[in-house]
């Protein structure tokens, strides 16, 4: 019989996996599976605990959000464990979930998909050689957002509870120069915050790269440009509609490697997020490592995600598309 490790964290969003335990257990089981379940019970503990687990799973199961889907990642390949992932989104913020086409809270829908499906080889990226992560690193204002929220107002908001937070640091806006360096060229610019992504979005945005792909070797950099706040109200409802690639106040750049300097000693925010996660502090060097790992997801219906339902509601309702 075929082996399956279930990694959950049972403190995860709202704290409803454990009812969900059964449902999950019993497709696995249905399945051909013989079901091994690790519940975390502190930090570290699931580097520890996949240190020393048998590498002969047949598939690796992490029930989560992002932080605890990052951590299992980053633990199995330490270790060189290419074992094919499933993602069942948990948490507060299940952006590479989302991207893979599995809704907060449908368990039977990701299990299914496990037990029914093969597993598709994705990128992966690797900061300073030593950190990889699935979906995005980030830098700037409201990047440390989901660092600073309350734990009990995270569960109960949600991703509002990211935006309420990072309204908090409007008043301190002011235009950081970065300097970003790729395999192809060297680009010195004011911004104000700055996404290197895999899938197509995080932090609840799910259109900031509509026609991100985790299979085609490159990663996604987008940046919002340090311009005058009067002038970002359309650049911000652009990035709702996942518009605006070709907007004046967005840096576009798509590559597989980043170098990312701040060139302002002054600004407090050094460090980054990796996953939504604490991350090393700028400057810092990230590079594309291609089909990393298999992971379980809708890729036929990936591409067709690509096409943001607001902005075809938008342009249906016959609004101006460029604003």
């Amino acid at each position: 019989m075929k082996k399956l490790k279930l990694i959950y964290n049972p403190f995860s969003g709202n704290k409803s996996f454990k009812f969900d335990l059964d449902i999950c257990i019993g497709i696995f089981q249905e399945g051909g599976y013989e079901v091994h379940p690790f519940r975390t019970l502190y930090p570290g503990d699931i580097d520890q605990h996949i240190a020393t687990m048998d590498p002969n799973y047949d598939v690796v199961v992490a029930s989560g959000g992002d932080g605890t889907v990052n951590i299992v990642i980053n633990a199995l390949m330490r270790r060189g464990l290419h074992i094919p992932v499933g993602i069942i989104p948990s948490g507060t913020a299940n952006d590479f979930a989302t991207y893979l086409g599995f809704k907060t809270g449908d368990v039977e829908d990701v299990c299914r998909t496990i037990v029914s499906t093969e597993p598709v080889p994705i990128d992966l990226g690797l900061v300073n050689d030593d950190i990889f992560f699935i979906n995005v690193v980030a830098g700037g204002y409201f990047t440390n957002v989901s660092q600073t929220v309350d734990k009990d107002l995270k569960n109960a908001l949600g991703n509002l509870s990211y935006y309420l937070k990072g309204v908090e640091q409007l008043p301190q806006f002011r235009k950081i120069p970065y300097r970003i360096t790729t395999s192809k060229e060297v680009i010195e610019e004011d911004l104000y915050f700055y996404m290197i992504l895999n899938s197509a979005g995080t932090g609840g945005f799910n259109y900031l790269s509509p026609g991100a792909l985790v299979t085609d070797g490159e990663f996604e950099f987008v940046a919002v440009k340090g311009r005058p706040l009067y002038e970002m109200t359309p650049t911000v409802m652009k990035l709702m509609m996942g518009d605006h690639l070709d907007d004046k106040n967005i840096l576009y750049l798509k590559d597989n490697y980043f170098k990312v300097e701040c060139l302002d000693d002054t600004f407090k925010i050094k460090e980054t997020t990796v996953d939504g996660e604490m991350g090393p502090d700028m400057p810092f060097e990230m590079r594309v490592i291609p089909a990393a790992i298999p992971v379980f997801g809708k890729f036929d219906q990936i591409q067709e995600k690509a096409d943001n339902p607001l902005l075809t509601l938008w342009k249906n309702a016959g609004m101006p598309t460029k604003l």
